[in-house]
């Protein structure tokens, strides 16, 4: 129960972030390595790195561009917010920083044709307390005319070391 905190701002900022985006940019499209571009694993990625800094910083033009409008967030405890929860979350704390700081750590992307998974853990370090929380993360993206879109997102409290 001492990481009920963790856990609820592990879920509200994040949607939070999401919310506070400005205008959408799309993501970069497929294209072959040997011109410069970036393949569909490094897209993941990146948007990923996108997203974890959307975290850091309550940035909603992130969770706007990042998320498709069906968007499913799965919870230990059932369904999360959606995108419009998130999104207004986010917007309402736009630029604020979290109470918490939040890494990535160990991805593997694995792609399946126009569907994509990144799993990975996430690490969340109270700043007043140094307290941590670990969840694995899974998010799972499709491609839709050529953009990755996070459609699902799965956590849950990470139990090794």
């Amino acid at each position: 129960m001492r990481y009920a905190p963790f856990l609820l701002m592990a879920f509200w900022f994040p949607a939070m972030a999401a919310l506070g985006q400005g205008p959408a940019n799309p993501a970069p499209r497929l294209a072959d390595t040997a011109s410069g571009r970036q393949t569909d694993s490094e897209l993941i990625q990146q948007i990923e790195s996108d997203w974890l800094k959307a975290e850091r910083n309550t940035d909603p033009i992130v969770v706007e561009r990042v998320l498709a409008d069906d968007y499913v967030n799965l919870v230990p405890t059932g369904t999360g917010p959606g995108k419009a929860t998130l999104l207004k979350n986010f917007r309402e704390h736009a630029g604020e920083t979290p109470p918490y700081s939040v890494q990535q750590e160990d991805m593997h992307v694995y792609l399946l044709g126009d569907t994509a998974v990144a799993a990975y853990l996430k690490i969340y370090i109270a700043k007043e307390n140094k307290n941590v929380a670990r969840e694995d993360t899974t998010h799972i993206f499709t491609k839709d005319g050529g953009i990755w879109k996070l459609r699902i997102s799965r956590t849950s409290t990470h139990q090794g070391e």
